[in-house]
C-alpha cells in the first residue's frame, strides 16, 4: 500500500505540474517565434510560406501607406494596420505571385517588391531587424481607385487610362523624393508600355523618354527606336527625339559624328512639317552647323524664320544672330528642300 500524501506533498506536486506545463508552453512559444535565419533572402523564403512565422514576425500595428482620391487629385495616406491580410503575404513567394501574373523580388537589404508588368500593382514591403526580421511597413501604390475617381463615367480608353496611370506614377516619383521613387518610375514605364501596346502614341513617346532619362530602366535600343517611330507618326515632338536617337542612340554625353545622318534628317524634316517648332529650330541648327547636312546658312535662316512665325522664343535670337552675319533669305530659299517629303 502506497503511503498517503500529505497536504504539502500534494501542493509540491501541483506546483511541479504547473511548472512543467509552463515550461512546455514557453518552449513551444519560443520555438514558434525562433528566427529561422538572419539572411534576409532566406528569411523571406521561410516567411512567405509559414503562417505561424508571419504572425510572429509581423509588427502590430504595421504602418500601411496607400494612394487615395482627393477631389480631382490624390493624397498619400499612412495609417496603422492591426491585422495584415494573410493572402497578401502569400504573394511574397515567387511561385504564388506568378500564378496571378505578378512578380515578387527580394531587394536587399530589407525590402520585397510585388508588382505586375502593366503598372497596376506595386507593393513594397519593408522589414527591420533587431533579434530577427520583422515586417513593419507596407506601401500599396495602386492608383486604380484614383483613376476611377478621375474618370467616373469610364470614358477613358484602356490606352488613355494606361497613359494617365504612367503620368501619375511619374508625378508621384518626382513629388515624394524617397527611396520608393525608383520603383514608382518603373511602374510609370510599365504603364506607358501598356498604353503604347494598346495604340497610344503619347504613351509610346513617354515610355521612350523616361527610359532614356535614366529614371526608369533602360530599354533595348531596338525597342526605344520602335516606340519613337510609332510615336512620331502623330506626336511631332517625338520626331525630334527620333532624329536625336538616330544620331546618338540616347548617348548625348559622348561627342561623336551622327551615326545615321540621313535618317536623322528625314525624321527632323517630318517633325518640322508636322508643326513642331522645336524641330524647325533644330533643323535650322543642322543647316547652320553642318552636322547632318552640308552647311547652308540661308536655309538655316529660313528655318529660324519659320519657327519665329510659329512663336518659338529661341527663333528670334537665332534670326538676329544670322542677320548680324549678313545672312539674308531670297524668295527661292526655303527651309524644306523642294521634293523632300
Amino acid at each position: 500500500m502506497k503511503p498517503a500524501m500529505n497536504r504539502n506533498d500534494r501542493m509540491r506536486n501541483s506546483c511541479f505540474k504547473w511548472l512543467i506545463l509552463l515550461t512546455l508552453g514557453m518552449s513551444s512559444s519560443a520555438f514558434a517565434a525562433q528566427c529561422p535565419t538572419h539572411d534576409f533572402a532566406g528569411f523571406i523564403k521561410e516567411f512567405s510560406t509559414n503562417p505561424e512565422m508571419q504572425r510572429a514576425f509581423t509588427a502590430s500595428p504595421v504602418v500601411q501607406q496607400t494612394v487615395e482620391p482627393k477631389g480631382p487629385a490624390y493624397q498619400v495616406v499612412s495609417r496603422p494596420l492591426q491585422v495584415v491580410d494573410s493572402s497578401a503575404l502569400l504573394l511574397l513567394a515567387p511561385e504564388n505571385a506568378q500564378k496571378l501574373g505578378l512578380s515578387a523580388t527580394v531587394q536587399l537589404p530589407n525590402q520585397v517588391y510585388i508588382r505586375d508588368n502593366k503598372g497596376k500593382i506595386l507593393k513594397i514591403l519593408t522589414f527591420n531587424h533587431r533579434n530577427c526580421w520583422t515586417l513593419y511597413h507596407i506601401e500599396d501604390w495602386s492608383l486604380e481607385k484614383v483613376l476611377d475617381a478621375q474618370d467616373p463615367s469610364g470614358k477613358l480608353s484602356l490606352a488613355a487610362r494606361a497613359f494617365k496611370r504612367g503620368e501619375l506614377f511619374n508625378q508621384l516619383g518626382t513629388e515624394i523624393q524617397s527611396p520608393s521613387s525608383a520603383q514608382l518610375y518603373v511602374s510609370a514605364l510599365n504603364s506607358y508600355l501598356d498604353g503604347a501596346e494598346q495604340g497610344s502614341a503619347e504613351a509610346a513617346f513617354a515610355a521612350a523618354a523616361i527610359s532614356l532619362s535614366g529614371q526608369a530602366p533602360r530599354l533595348e535600343n531596338t525597342e526605344i527606336l520602335g516606340l519613337l517611330i510609332d510615336a512620331s507618326k502623330s506626336v511631332p515632338e517625338a520626331g525630334v527625339a527620333l532624329a536625336d536617337f538616330y544620331c546618338n542612340e540616347g548617348d548625348s554625353e559622348e561627342t561623336r559624328a551622327c551615326l545615321n545622318p540621313e535618317k536623322s534628317l528625314d525624321a527632323l524634316v517630318t517633325a518640322a512639317r508636322s508643326g513642331a517648332p522645336s524641330a524647325l529650330i533644330q533643323l535650322g541648327s543642322a543647316y547652320e552647323v553642318g552636322a547632318i547636312v552640308p552647311n547652308d546658312l540661308p536655309r538655316a535662316m529660313a528655318c529660324y524664320e519659320e519657327a519665329e512665325k510659329g512663336g518659338h522664343e529661341a527663333a528670334s535670337s537665332n534670326v538676329e544672330r544670322l542677320r548680324k552675319k549678313g545672312i539674308t533669305v531670297d524668295t527661292n530659299t526655303h527651309c524644306f528642300k523642294a521634293g523632300r517629303f
